[in-house]
């Protein structure tokens, strides 16, 4: 294979095997993670509610009968489903919860798969073999043959992920690895260099994986990503949605290896207007491996540059334009009615099969960067698919049904908004409240996140109207930066291709609004599997605690069921007996009982 004059040993086809190159000189990869024709109008469909609008947004629904998607999905996953795990297996010999066989257990009894089928294997072997076939060899995919197909290896890559602050590593292990305090090895997006043009310009370019040019529609695994619809994580076990081998290597953008890419280009004014977008596919290089924490400090003016980010003499400056861009995105998303929330992570430690503690992440400036990129990059997409007449699988937040109590929580705050949703007097009210209360402000944001509702995905046909994301203010959005974990960001991949070869949709308006539902259906149940686990793992931490009092604000209200959060420890539990209550109201309860097994933890007013 040749991309743009560059040799290559082989290339990956993922439906009939590898291809013999021409006889090049032979080079080995060194070893080291929103043109195809209109289709027909009216593909969104709702998923919720019988099919009825919800809040404001009158969308334009159809009912379609082609649903032949479900029954693959459902026999899919028949294979990595055992039977009910009994209770009996849920402790260690020494009587202690065993906190991935509860994990299991919660998993099962959600209808999600804990295993991959033996198809799926054999297809990942099959791959492996022919992507791998000896150590230190990497066969790009057939895909990167194609005409249209860049050659960016000499372009500086770099990834920004999940890691520890450097200042809290060994410095022995850093000295032998300056990218050992790296914890993700699944890598989905990368950053190029920014090019600041002399008007002030600075253009930008996202390197997302490819999932499709390894798994084709239809494919064992492909069918597969279905059952589960994206990678599920719990505190002690995390359940991919591809197996490891594919997404910590194969498809992974991993430093210093050649990969195959979507690149989405763009470029950001001074004021924060996005302009002259592009999204193509290339072959990329990453050049290192950065995280959030390290480059968070560095960018706040906290700590001194990790040794990461000291590998070449261009990685600083990259970051720092990133930065620039990222910030400029920023206002102007909030200008246009983007919501600023506080937002936190929790994540609870364990060693040696027991929960021993939290940690708790907050955002920052690195943080920030990569999720400016992504956001933009995910309306690019959109809007360059609809141009070149294919449909798309949005990510929509309609304006919020509640909106009556988002106004009684702006107007216990001594503030008032319209009596219609409105995005920007939402961001100017929160904007407002940040500064004046900012200890407040967390409870105050998780509480308007729970009254704006969860997202959806619809299929949006090329002549619909866009539904839209009311938490980003954004018109078009649709996901495609994090394909290796989440199942519904490879459509964009598909879609990509079929534009850039002229042809039509692989997906009709049935297959996609069929593919919605269910992404937006095993969404839904992962979420609260992922949640019963952690309250079951926390439950595990107050079995003895059993009577103590704690600060809580309500987080939840449907009929007579209520539902709390605790800042300290970071939990959420039902409060019983709790009488009338409103979201966000501030509550002193006492800790009633736990239940390990079914992750019930219950409290009482004190």
């Amino acid at each position: 294979m040749k991309v743009n004059g560059q040799p290559s040993v082989q290339s990956f086809n993922p439906t009939g095997g590898a291809k013999k190159a021409p006889k090049q000189q032979s080079e080995d990869i060194a070893d080291r993670v929103d043109v195809g024709g209109a289709r027909p109008t009216n593909y969104t469909k709702g998923v919720r509610g019988n099919d009825k609008p919800r809040g404001n947004q009158e969308l334009n629904r159809k009912h379609w009968k082609e649903h032949s998607q479900n029954g693959s999905i459902n026999a899919a996953g028949q294979a990595g489903l055992p039977g009910a795990i009994a209770a009996a297996n849920l402790h260690y010999p020494d009587g202690r919860w065993d906190l991935k066989a509860l994990a299991d257990k919660a998993m099962v009894e959600g209808k999600l798969a804990i295993d991959y089928p033996a198809a799926v294997k054999s297809q990942v072997a099959d791959i492996m073999k022919q992507v791998r076939p000896s150590e230190g060899v990497y066969n790009l995919p057939e895909a990167a043959k194609a005409p249209w197909v860049r050659d960016l290896r000499s372009e500086h890559f770099i990834s920004i992920d999940n890691g520890t602050l450097w200042t809290k590593m060994d410095p022995a292990e850093l000295a032998k690895d300056p990218e050992a305090n790296m914890t993700s090895k699944d890598l989905d997006q990368i950053q190029g260099m920014p090019v600041k043009h002399p008007n002030g310009d600075i253009t930008m370019k996202i390197a997302v994986s490819d999932v499709d040019a390894f798994v084709p529609k239809g494919s064992p695994l492909d069918k597969f990503m279905d059952v589960n619809g994206s990678s599920v994580y719990t505190p002690d076990k995390i359940y991919n949605l591809i197996p490891k081998e594919l997404a910590e290597d194969v498809i992974s953008l991993n430093p210093r290896e050649d990969r195959f890419a979507t690149i989405i280009e763009f470029t950001v004014t001074p004021d924060g207007k996005v302009k002259d977008e592009d999204v193509y596919q290339a072959i990329v290089n990453s050049k290192a491996k950065l995280d959030y924490s390290s480059v968070g400090a560095w960018i706040d003016g906290k700590a001194e540059p990790s040794p990461a980010m000291k590998q070449d003499d261009k990685i600083l400056e990259s970051i720092k334009l990133q930065d620039e861009a990222s910030q400029r995105l920023k206002a102007a998303r909030k200008e246009r009615g983007a919501l600023d929330f506080e937002s936190t992570e929790v994540k609870i430690n364990v060693k040696d099969g027991n929960a021993t503690g939290f940690e708790i992440s907050e955002k920052n400036r690195a943080t920030e960067l990569v999720e400016n990129c992504m956001v933009t990059s995910n309306e690019v997409i959109s809007r360059f698919l609809h141009s070149k007449g294919m449909p798309t699988l949005e990510r929509v937040v309609v304006p919020p049904e509640k909106w009556d109590q988002i106004q009684q929580l702006a107007a216990d705050h001594g503030a008032k908004l319209p009596a219609e949703p409105n995005g920007k007097a939402l961001a100017d009210f929160l904007d407002a409240q940040k500064a004046k209360d900012p200890e407040g402000f967390k409870d105050l944001s998780f509480s308007c996140i729970k009254l704006i509702g969860r997202g959806e995905y619809t299929a949006v046909g090329p002549n619909d109207p866009l539904p839209g994301h009311f938490g980003l203010g954004s018109k078009n959005y649709s996901q495609c930066t994090a394909s290796i974990r989440r199942g519904g960001d490879r459509i964009a991949g598909r879609m990509l291709k079929a534009a850039l070869e002229g042809k039509a949709s692989p997906y009709s308006p049935g297959e996609l609004n069929s593919f919605a539902e269910n992404v937006t259906m095993k969404e839904q149940t992962t979420k609260k599997v992922e949640r019963q686990i952690e309250k079951s793992v926390m439950a595990t931490m107050l079995e003895k605690r059993i009577g103590e009092q704690f600060d809580a604000v309500v987080s939840g209200v449907k009929g007579e069921k209520i539902w709390i959060k605790l800042n300290d420890p970071p939990i959420e539990g039902s409060l019983q007996g709790g009488g009338k209550a409103k979201v966000g109201q501030k509550v002193h309860v006492e800790l009633k009982s736990v239940n390990v097994e079914k992750g019930f933890i219950d409290f009482v007013r004190a």
